[in-house]
């Protein structure tokens, strides 16, 4: 039996027993879909469930809050019961920092963490980014979009998608900038981190500052590719995920 579908996943996730459940968080301005192509290539074992946090795709018209922290309280109200060991939480960029956070509040309200917490190209939350992205200019934010490779370049002439899509990720960005979590003693699970080499948004280096928030196993793995490789089921990065991060030792 598989569990009432919720507005912040795609999909339902699998009954119990059925594997692992692997929840995922995007990157910022983006929707639970960039991860669709990961599916085919998971092993059987693994129950996919993306996270779609509001004001994108399908949930468009629903607010962002203020800050990550009440976002976060969002989405923990609503995934906690789907929350049963075992399972992993997967983050990218921005949806990194929303994963840290999320284990962080389940760790402090006494609620079973993930058997990992997995991060890709997010910077940990005491290094702030060298550029304030969420306040540049429409152009200067839109270059930047290009230089990620975060949207097919063909939907960028199309004015009405670029301006929703840049409103959501100056949203998200800012959500990003202004965390600063209080010190809190280093989380007691597995915290993965991926790092793609050719990353013009968060150095390979800047990564290993999450080594400071394990309390159990660290490890970093470095895969050739941009701040999206991730997203790739044929790249390395996804194939260390699935090697390192969503299978025992």
């Amino acid at each position: 039996m598989t569990a009432d579908p919720t507005p912040w996943l795609l999909g339902s996730p699998a009954g119990r027993g059925a594997g692992e459940r692997l929840f995922c968080f995007p990157h910022a301005g983006g929707g639970a879909s960039a991860f669709a192509a990961w599916r085919p290539h998971l092993p059987d074992s693994v129950d996919l469930l993306p996270v779609q946090l509001p004001g994108r795709e399908n949930r468009v018209g629903d607010p962002l809050p203020a800050t990550l922290e009440e976002l976060t309280v969002q989405v923990a109200g609503a995934l906690l019961p789907l929350l049963e060991p075992p399972y992993v939480l997967f983050g990218h960029s921005f949806g990194g920092l929303l994963a840290y956070s999320l284990t962080r509040h389940l760790h402090e309200h006494g609620h079973p963490l993930p058997r990992a917490l997995l991060i890709s190209g997010a910077r940990p939350p005491h290094l702030a980014a060298d550029t304030a992205y969420h306040a540049l200019p429409h152009d200067e934010l839109l270059d930047f979009l290009r230089a990620t490779n975060g949207v097919p370049d063909v939907l960028l002439q199309h004015e009405e998608f670029v301006r929703r899509l840049l409103t959501g990720l100056r949203a998200d960005l800012a959500l990003a900038a202004e965390y600063r979590p209080a010190p809190a003693a280093p989380l007691p699970c597995d915290v993965r981190v991926f790092a793609a080499t050719e990353d013009p948004v968060v150095p390979p280096a800047a990564l290993e500052g999450w080594r400071a928030y394990a309390g159990g196993e660290f490890t970093v793995h470095r895969r050739p590719g941009d701040h999206h490789t991730v997203y790739e089921p044929s790249g390395g990065l996804f194939d260390a995920i699935v090697r390192s991060g969503l299978t025992r030792p």
